[in-house]
């Protein structure tokens, strides 16, 4: 798996919480962020950097590992050596 296909994976589960828990963008982005700079992450334009997980997993009220938690097939043990 590439990074982009790992960023991918991450922007498309951070929109599906958000769905899940009834929330629209505007009330993920709430004061922490832009809702542009959120809706760049949402759909996969922006990566989000570390900061900003944090902030949309506190928003949508989830442990930042949870937004990260995507299936990773195609990983191999070379692409972990990396």
């Amino acid at each position: 798996m590439d990074y982009s296909t790992f960023k991918n994976r991450v922007c498309k589960r951070i929109k599906e919480l958000r769905i899940e828990k009834n929330l629209t963008q505007e009330q993920v982005s709430g004061m922490n962020m832009g809702v542009r700079t959120y809706q760049k992450i949402e759909s996969g334009i922006n990566a989000p950097n570390l900061e900003s997980l944090f902030k949309i997993a506190d928003a949508l009220g989830v442990h930042p590992k949870d937004l990260i938690n995507v299936p990773l097939s195609g990983f191999d043990e070379k692409s972990k050596r990396k």
